[in-house]
């Protein structure tokens, strides 16, 4: 007994098999973030201002809580700094809970990547000040550098695999050799 596997559409087209007994077929692929913002509208960039972080010192860059029923899924972490002589140490935590970067809150800007939908950012965030934006608990789950002659760092890449359930949680700081100007962005889905 076979089994034939028709077009849905009424043409009567019946699925392909090669000779090497595989199926013939076509396929779109793209990754998880761009299906989302192209279907759904539900990818957004975060995004902090330029930040003078001070030598030495942990600066926080960004906070985001998610608030919302539905995941939110982080696809990247991007950090641009303002000189190339120095390197400085990047950190993200997980579900952070104090710190002037949340208490002393400053709204970070946050865009719709998807110009033609009207879903917006049904969660929390904040970007540093440059001035006490301090971190001060949480789990460090990432370390990098950003290193002489790297201005701007994909710092971390998830394709989405950091899921935030309601309720939780993310943070990036920097700590420059030097004192410099720095911004980030976090680009997140939600499903």
């Amino acid at each position: 007994m076979s089994t034939t596997i028709q077009d849905g559409t009424g043409t009567k087209r019946k699925l392909r098999i090669t000779s090497d007994g595989r199926a013939a077929v076509d396929a779109i692929v793209e990754e998880r973030a761009v299906f989302n913002s192209v279907e759904d509208g539900n990818t957004f960039v975060v995004s902090s201002d330029f930040i003078s972080a001070p030598s030495g010192s942990e600066t926080g860059l960004l906070y985001v809580q998610n608030t919302s029923n539905l995941n939110l899924l982080i696809h990247h972490i991007k950090l641009w700094t303002g000189t190339t002589n120095t390197t400085s140490e990047v950190r993200v935590y997980r579900n952070p809970t104090t710190g002037t970067l949340i208490s002393s809150a400053s709204t970070a800007d946050v865009n719709n990547l998807n110009f033609g939908s009207a879903n917006t950012y049904n969660s929390i965030a904040y970007q540093g000040n440059g001035v006490d934006a301090t971190i001060t608990n949480g789990s460090i789950i990432g370390r990098h550098y950003v290193g002489v002659g790297n201005q701007q760092m994909l710092a971390f890449m998830w394709n989405g695999a950091m899921v935030l359930p309601k309720g939780t949680s993310c943070a990036v700081s920097v700590t420059p050799q030097t004192s410099l100007s720095v911004t980030a962005e976090i680009e997140a889905y939600f499903e």
